[in-house]
């Protein structure tokens, strides 16, 4: 009889059968098949993480990375958020969802829904829009019963300028999607509205276009106030601004404000000039917080601390405080033409802190509006000085900013705005709303790599020399080493 042979394992005839390639290579692809499967695990569970936790923010200015002081409003919400994306399907800017996705992202009260207005028409009908104009991918804001719209030209701002020297127009996009929608979070989940008001009566200069949505924007109620037919400030005023009054104010009127001041008021005063005997009333206001005005117009002598040609345009020292520190952060200066000395008041028991200061060299004219020279004469008073401070007694605060013309939108806008954030940081400041001081837009616009030119030559050697170089050194040391092979 024929012995059975044994039977050969079945790896050994599958080799035997269809070769060792053909084997190596199955094992190939199973582990590509093993590689795929995993990649697409990683995949699907990376797509189920927050996109803060996914993406990295590479943009020059930063678009999608949020703040400090939103981090900390929405991250400290106790109640639920709704952010309603108004757009139709397949038309939501990538920018806005990103940013909205960053806000889901801090606080599970915050909650991200997209509604297409085709798809649902009755939808924006329970809620009062106001004037607001509705644009695609403009986001509705609500907490309980309260609702705000951030209109898509609220997050896209486009700034228009004209140059009268050619005739042409020129314009600049920001994107100001944080500052808006933090803002509006904060209203719909605030209890209580800031009423911001404007003294009047005494020639003062209405608050800047740019001030005033400023204002609006910050979620404060403003209005006019005339104390002539009152007995005293009204009791919902949050502060009390006083922007470059020409008159003095009446005996009555700074009565009124100190005893504001002394039950816990808040005041921004903004002045031009103050000549010595005027403003005796309006001094008395400031005594009361200790302090009042020195004599005459600062002149800065550090040539690195004023705009050139114009040493009374000065670009003051700024102060550590809750209101001027996001500037600092910034690295933003401050503006300041035709500044007074701020003189503290001995003995009123209030605490005066400087805001803005000047350096030692600097030095104030004797002759105030009157001076023929900026040059440094006999009488003149030598620095340094502080041209703007924060004053507290008890409860009651008061900002005074010297040199009026401070506020001019074009003064303004030659230090990027910061002569408007440091008005609008005081008053958030008196409010007690800190934690909303200075969010900026950040600008979309396209940002040149400037390098001197010790830079320049350092990089065209490595880009031109060293890396080619490099390279061609790698190629030759792989040939050699295969050829002892």
């Amino acid at each position: 009889m024929k012995k059975d042979k044994p039977k050969r394992p079945l790896g050994e005839r599958v080799r035997r059968m269809f070769g060792r390639r053909f084997v190596a290579g199955s094992y190939s692809a199973l582990a590509a098949v093993v590689v795929i499967a995993m990649a697409v695990v990683v995949n699907l569970m990376a797509g189920a993480l927050p996109g803060d936790k996914t993406e990295i923010d590479l943009t020059d200015q930063a678009i999608y990375t949020l703040g400090d002081q939103t981090k900390r409003i929405v991250s400290s919400l106790d109640s639920d958020v709704t952010l309603y994306l108004l757009a139709q399907r397949g038309g939501e800017d990538e920018q806005v969802t990103r940013l909205l996705e960053r806000y889901a992202a801090l606080s599970d009260h915050v909650k991200v829904t997209y509604i297409d207005p085709n798809e649902k028409p009755t939808f924006l009908d329970n809620y009062d829009l106001g004037d607001t104009p509705l644009y695609a991918n403009s986001v509705l804001v609500e907490s309980g019963e309260r609702t705000k719209l951030v209109s898509y030209d609220e997050i896209f701002v486009t700034n228009y300028s004209m140059d009268y020297y050619s005739y042409s127009y020129s314009y600049t996009t920001e994107f100001d999607g944080e500052n808006a929608l933090t803002n509006a979070i904060h209203y719909v989940t605030s209890e209580n509205i800031p009423h911001v008001y404007a003294l009047t009566g005494h020639g003062e200069s209405e608050l800047s276009e740019t001030l005033s949505a400023m204002i609006e924007r910050e979620n404060m109620e403003s209005e006019e106030l005339s104390l002539l037919s009152l007995e005293t400030v009204p009791e919902n005023a949050s502060v009390v601004v006083i922007n470059a009054p020409t008159g003095d104010l009446s005996a009555d009127e700074a009565d009124m404000l100190i005893a504001y001041l002394e039950n816990g008021g808040r005041v921004v005063l903004i002045t031009n000039y103050i000549a010595s005997g005027e403003m005796e009333n309006l001094l008395r206001v400031t005594a009361a917080m200790g302090m009042t005005a020195g004599e005459g117009i600062v002149v800065e002598g550090d040539s690195s601390m004023h705009v050139s040609r114009y040493p009374y345009y000065i670009l003051p020292d700024i102060a550590s405080h809750d209101i001027t520190q996001p500037l600092i952060d910034g690295r933003y200066y401050v503006l300041l033409p035709l500044a007074q000395p701020i003189v503290t008041v001995e003995d009123t028991g209030a605490s005066v802190t400087p805001l803005l200061t000047t350096s030692e060299s600097a030095y104030a004219k004797a002759a105030g509006l009157a001076m023929e020279t900026a040059a440094k004469e006999d009488g003149d008073t030598d620095g340094p000085f502080t041209v703007a401070a924060a004053s507290t007694l008890g409860e009651g605060r008061m900002v005074w900013l010297t040199g009026a013309q401070m506020m001019e939108d074009g003064v303004s806008a030659m230090v990027s705005g910061a002569n408007s954030d440091l008005f609008m940081n005081s008053v958030s400041w008196m409010c007690d709303q800190v934690e909303t001081i200075s969010i900026r837009s950040k600008s979309l616009d396209e940002t040149g790599l400037t390098l001197t030119q010790a830079q320049s030559s350092f990089w065209s050697i490595v880009m031109i020399g060293v890396l080619p170089g490099a390279v061609l050194l790698l190629g030759v040391v792989i040939v050699i080493r295969r050829k002892r092979r």
